[in-house]
């Protein structure tokens, strides 16, 4: 995985350092704030073979501000693009919530959001509804987070990748990006439904960390006028994403492998202010619907270790999101100055 990454960003760093002086360049500083949930859950609406029917859910807020570069080289009607961002350091993204439930008899499992028969989508990144918690804790959660991605446009009509071309028309549009983040959950209220009920600080509960590949294709449109440029586009994605849950007070690893579908939609707005530098404001919104298995590995208590000689438990990881981001762009200058003449006297 490291070394793919590391492909890229050598790829990324070629195409924008040896690009022949016809091609056109733009790069710069951005900064992205994010917000949205992030939802692990595991259940069965049918008894199991101890006879309940319950399940598990761990909710982490989205929140957090990445910095990093983007930059796009074009030439024709072909744009390639790509970012590197990045937290930089742990930051707090909020409310986080560890739950265990029991599931009524009419509880209700939505594991694909888009329900064929009915015709409807289910916007919410929780699969079960209808529980009564049994063990529920509240607490604080961090999160550090690196990215990279790389998205390759084809432009129609009288669209152009160069910013300052006026013209409008779609684009098709495919590319990849790789993410990983980690949470820590700390600060933990603990709630237990007993005799007599339990409900003290625990301290630090788990951490969760993240590799999410995601693949994307899709199709968007352009209007580039005056100073100002409009630029929409809308990209279904696939993907595939593992995790490794470490719950401290159990000594126990919960490790998930799952493969999803979602989409992206981006709106973007930008201001030309010279013929070299331009800024822009882009609103992003995404979601992610996965579904997978996973395993425990260690544990302290009987139930725990045995719980590792069986398969696998169903997962479902669902990533509900969206970003703001504001970036300033300047285009490469590939005139070179003849020998012992000034820059400005051609």
């Amino acid at each position: 995985m490291v070394l793919r990454n590391r492909n890229i960003f050598v790829l990324f760093l070629i195409l924008f350092t040896f690009s022949p002086i016809k091609s056109e360049v733009v790069w710069g500083p951005s900064l992205e704030r994010n917000g949205g949930e992030f939802i692990f859950e595991t259940g069965n609406r049918f008894p199991n073979l101890s006879g309940i029917r319950g399940g598990s859910r761990i909710s982490f807020p989205r929140n957090s501000t990445m910095f990093g570069i983007f930059g796009a080289y074009s030439e024709g009607k072909w744009e390639i693009r790509g970012a590197l961002k990045t937290t930089g350091w742990t930051q707090n993204s909020g409310q986080a919530r560890d739950e265990d439930f029991l599931l009524a008899t009419t509880a209700q499992e939505q594991t694909t959001n888009v329900a064929t028969r009915e015709w409807s989508y289910h916007d919410s990144a929780s699969v079960f509804s209808g529980s009564r918690n049994f063990a529920d804790g509240i607490g604080k959660s961090s999160i550090t987070e690196n990215r990279v991605e790389a998205f390759a446009r084809y432009y129609f009509q009288t669209a152009s990748p160069n910013y300052w071309t006026q013209g409008s028309g779609f684009f098709l549009t495919a590319g990849a990006r790789y993410s990983y983040f980690k949470y820590i959950f700390y600060d933990v209220n603990q709630f237990i439904d007993s005799r007599p009920v339990f409900y003290a600080p625990i301290g630090l509960g788990l951490s969760y960390s993240n590799n999410l590949n995601e693949y994307f294709y899709g199709f968007g449109y352009r209007n580039s006028f005056e100073n100002f440029y409009f630029d929409f586009s809308f990209m279904p994605s696939i993907g595939r994403i593992t995790t490794r849950d470490f719950h401290v007070q159990r000594s126990i690893n919960f490790l998930s492998d799952n493969i999803g579908v979602g989409f992206q939609m981006s709106n973007e707005i930008g201001y030309k202010f010279n013929d070299s530098w331009l800024t822009y404001i882009r609103l992003t919104h995404r979601r992610f619907f996965s579904e997978g298995k996973f395993k425990a590995r260690g544990g302290l208590s009987y139930d725990d270790v045995l719980s590792n000689f069986v398969g696998g438990f169903k997962s479902h990881i669902n990533i509900k999101d969206f970003s703001i981001e504001i970036a300033a762009l300047n285009r490469v200058n590939w005139s070179i100055p003849r020998e012992g003449a000034s820059p400005s006297s051609e």
